[in-house]
């Protein structure tokens, strides 16, 4: 049976940052943050916007890097592997009436485990959340 409250760990599509013009904002536009292998831009977004979800995000790696197509999906596999799983917890402790929109890229030379690609991203999410509470 399905409780009311059940956390949801999935990444829907309104959950995913895919505007070519909001991108270009984001970049150019936003704060960075970087906790090696991952660097996080992010853009606190205006409340007159209408957002589907608090946060919209995307995943990248470099083709420079990693040419080959299998490296870079599995990269991205990783990344939004440990988004997915620290997601809850950054909802709760997002202010309720703030919208972001985020960009975590790996700038690592290495593909590294998952458990240290998580850690950096619950890392780098804290540190915009302190960032962005001061402001």
């Amino acid at each position: 049976m399905l409780s009311l409250n059940m956390i949801r760990y999935s990444l829907s599509k309104s959950e995913r940052l895919s505007s070519l013009k909001a991108i270009e904002r984001l970049f150019q536009e936003g704060s960075s943050i970087s906790k090696y292998p991952i660097r996080l831009v992010w853009m606190k977004m205006n409340q007159t916007e209408d957002h589907d979800s608090p946060v919209q995000v995307m995943f990248s790696a470099s083709k420079k890097k990693y040419p080959r197509a299998v490296d870079r999906n599995r990269i991205k596999r990783l990344l939004r592997e440990g988004y997915r799983l620290y997601k809850p917890t950054l909802y709760s402790l997002l202010p309720a009436d703030q919208t972001f929109h985020l960009a975590l890229i790996y700038i690592g030379n290495e593909i590294q485990s998952m458990e240290l690609i998580q850690k950096k991203i619950i890392i780098t999410l804290g540190m915009m959340l302190d960032e962005q509470s001061e402001t």
